[in-house]
């Protein structure tokens, strides 16, 4: 093995200006004293009440938020409350909260100001069931570093439960503040939450240095297994042998993966999915019971944008270094990728195939038996662990949905045109891409798209506004040269024979048809009015979406399980046509345990098999700066949420299957789209999480004989060891 290539190298002369927060010798500033009775009748509140309550700590606010708006808040206006709008020489609101409940409850902060009309800088933050926070958001200093959600933390070391809020990057007139305010977003219960202070915080005082060492690690702190020299790659690697060897497969699978020694099914050599004793299952190409239990993004994905950004780094590659193959990008869009320079420094020339080998053998080690979405076909073709297939349509006419601000960047979601016929020319073009594959036994099945906006709001979720589905985007966002847009208009006219009668049913004011052909808007309450005829539309959308994913998937890999378009936002009627045409249902569940959602309740009643698609928890205490979607304290709870929420999926006869998003961490420094979370099982540096490791042995070593030796399971489906097979 070649480890000497790259050792640790000198510093750059470019790279010692990125500037990193230190403490600041100034007080804080309080802002509003939240627990005086005086203030209480000037808050502004919203589906919330307020009082002041004594607590062994002293006077705070109690705060009681309902759930029947979507968004229940606490405002604060300096017209009412007399604070002042000019915050300049402020580097963070502070806001120290207590959650005296019994579930965790995530609070946000929104602050407004003159900068921008319509939107405000806002953050959220999971306050754990009888813990206590300071919230930091920040409102001024140092510009944030864009296209990183997650930003260094600024070593503020005031209050030791300090979490600094990762915010939209919507823009601040910290000069002209409007108002602020302490919200939830769309809670499906009533929460308290105690408000101790609200002060200002001065922006820290800064030093100019980089804060990313030449492995893409933090160099700020250290951490129970952080990569220092080159010199431990080979122990690391000796030590993970040996583990691997004690620990070469769990006991009781067959070669897929599946249950070698419970029921066994008809073997057709290729996967598909039955109900069997009241829960649906995958079957393998053995006829065993499989559940797939997977992690996506098998690769090493470590890349990061560096053009522009040097200063961020200690150290580059140089033009000639054996690391400057992984730069990739020119100009303005140059790209360093640290995991794949840390496989070459672990593993040598063959990096390549060793990564993946590695990869393979820890998920047989591990119980894990899927390569999950957007993992390299290198794995594949290992053929050790049955792989998905990701599909994604692009380069055809597709129109906007929405857009929304992420780490400092605007990001637009599109949908595909399924009426266009481009829409299924490009479907048959990467399907039939894959044709060496249709007939591989180890291909679990095929997802087509990733969270699509089917819709913005849905009452389905719990939300209480009219809904934005796909249709209305589609008909207010485009004009008629989209065919989708051509034939919700036709299906308008065959139920309205005037413009007019439209009008009387909308509210609306069109002088004709031709108008409808241009973009327009609809307010509130025409959405509300047109509610029937905009879900009749939506589901005309998803037919004919669905149809023609699986019209391309019967000519292009006929027998293939169809596993759906992994569902983010989604209301009734489109996950119905969506049963109508996949074999298995696919939804991203990001909860603290998949039936927070409502996907388990439509699997049940409409009685369908579900395959998680995404999932994960992160936690900072290992060197990154966001935790992700969902928060964990430490390693040990992010292992303990991962156990949980796997032991709930497979005892529910609704899922197939789970899969963590994703293999590796994500770049410090941020991907293409800013995302920079510790969710990965594996670091930077290919070393796997032992508390993820050790807790993956231990769920999926209980996982076949609890899903089917349990008496009953959620939902009250029996789960006797005897049962007639229900194939799909």
């Amino acid at each position: 093995m070649r480890t000497g290539l790259s050792l640790l190298p000198t510093v750059a002369p470019c790279a010692l200006m990125a500037l990193v927060a230190v403490a600041a010798p100034l007080p804080p500033r309080t802002l509003v004293d939240v627990a005086d009775e005086a203030n209480l009748e000037r808050y502004v509140l919203t589906d919330a009440a307020a009082k002041a309550v004594t607590t062994a700590e002293g006077p705070v606010l109690e705060v009681s938020f309902g759930h029947a708006a979507p968004w229940p808040n606490l405002k604060f206006t300096p017209d009412r409350l007399g604070f002042p709008t000019d915050w300049s020489g402020s580097g963070f609101l502070a806001v120290t909260v207590s959650n005296p409940g019994d579930v965790p409850v995530k609070v946000n902060i929104r602050v407004d100001s003159e900068a921008v009309a319509d939107r405000g800088r806002q953050g959220g933050v999971e306050v754990a069931p009888g813990g206590t926070a300071r919230l930091l958001l920040a409102v001024g200093g140092p510009p944030a570093i864009v296209g990183m959600r997650g930003q260094p933390p600024p070593v503020y070391a005031v209050e030791a439960h300090d979490l600094l809020m990762q915010h939209s990057g919507v823009p601040l007139d910290v000069s002209r503040i409007r108002e602020f305010q302490i919200f939830l977003g769309r809670p499906e219960r009533d929460h308290t939450i105690l408000v101790r202070r609200v002060v200002l915080l001065p922006v820290p005082e800064t030093s100019s240095r980089a804060f990313v060492d030449a492995f893409g690690q933090y160099n700020g702190a250290d951490w129970p297994g952080k990569l220092h020299r080159i010199e431990e790659l080979p122990a690391r690697l000796a030590a993970e042998e040996r583990d691997l060897a004690a620990h070469p497969s769990l006991p009781g699978r067959d070669a897929y993966g599946g249950w070698a020694e419970g029921p066994r099914l008809e073997a057709t050599g290729r996967f598909r999915v039955a109900k069997v004793a009241g829960a649906w299952w995958f079957v393998d190409p053995d006829g065993s019971l499989f559940w797939s239990s997977g992690i996506t993004c098998v690769r090493p994905n470590g890349e990061t944008l560096v053009a522009g950004r040097e200063a961020l780094f200690e150290w580059l590659p140089p033009e000639g270094d054996p690391l400057a193959r992984f730069y990739s990008g020119e100009g303005k869009g140059r790209r360093f990728d640290f995991g794949e320079a840390n496989a070459f420094r672990k593993y040598g020339e063959a990096f390549g195939a060793r990564f993946y080998d590695m990869a393979t053998r820890r998920f047989r080690s591990w119980g894990v038996t899927t390569l999950g979405c957007w993992s390299d076909p290198a794995g594949w073709r290992l053929r050790r662990v049955p792989y998905t297939i990701p599909i994604h349509v692009s380069g055809v006419p597709m129109f906007v949905a929405s857009s929304h601000m992420k780490a400092g960047l605007e990001k637009k979601r599109w949908f595909p045109d399924p009426f266009d016929p481009q829409f299924a020319a490009a479907l048959d073009r990467l399907l039939a891409a894959q044709a060496e594959f249709r007939d591989d036994p180890w291909l679990l099945g095929v997802f087509i798209h990733n969270e699509l906006p089917w819709t913005l709001y849905s009452p389905w979720t719990g939300d209480t506004r009219p809904p934005i589905g796909v249709a209305v985007l589609c008909l207010e966002k485009n004009d008629a040269t989209f065919a989708a847009k051509r034939v919700l208009l036709e299906d308008l006219r065959r139920h309205y024979p005037t413009a007019a009668d439209l009008n009387r049913a909308w509210g609306t004011e069109f002088p004709g048809w031709e108008t409808l052909e241009a973009p327009f808007e609809l307010s509130e309450g025409r959405r509300a009015k047109a509610l029937p005829d905009l879900t009749r539309l939506d589901t005309l959308m998803a037919e004919q979406y669905f149809r023609v994913c699986r019209e391309a998937m019967n000519r292009h890999l006929p027998g293939v399980l169809y596993l759906g378009c992994r569902f983010s936002t989604y209301d009734r009627h489109i996950v119905e046509a969506a049963k109508r045409h996949c074999d298995v249902v696919s939804f991203n569940i990001y909860a603290e345990r998949p039936s927070e959602r409502t996907a388990d309740e439509l699997a049940m009643e409409l009685d369908f098999p579900v395959v998680i698609g995404e999932f994960h928890f992160g936690a900072l205490d290992r060197g990154m700066f966001d935790p992700g979607l969902r928060r964990a304290r430490d390693q040990a709870e992010r292992a303990a949420k991962y156990a949980a929420y796997i032991r709930e999926a497979a005892a529910a006869p609704w899922c197939v299957g789970a899969h963590w998003f994703q293999y590796l961490d994500q770049p410090l420094t941020g991907r293409a789209d800013g995302e920079n979370y510790n969710i990965g099982f594996v670091t930077v540096s290919d070393d796997p999480y032992p508390e993820m490791r050790a807790a993956a042995r231990d769920v999926h070593r209980e996982i076949y004989p609890r899903r089917f030796g349990q008496e009953t399971l959620p939902g009250g489906s029996r789960t006797a060891a005897e049962g007639k097979e229900g194939a799909r």
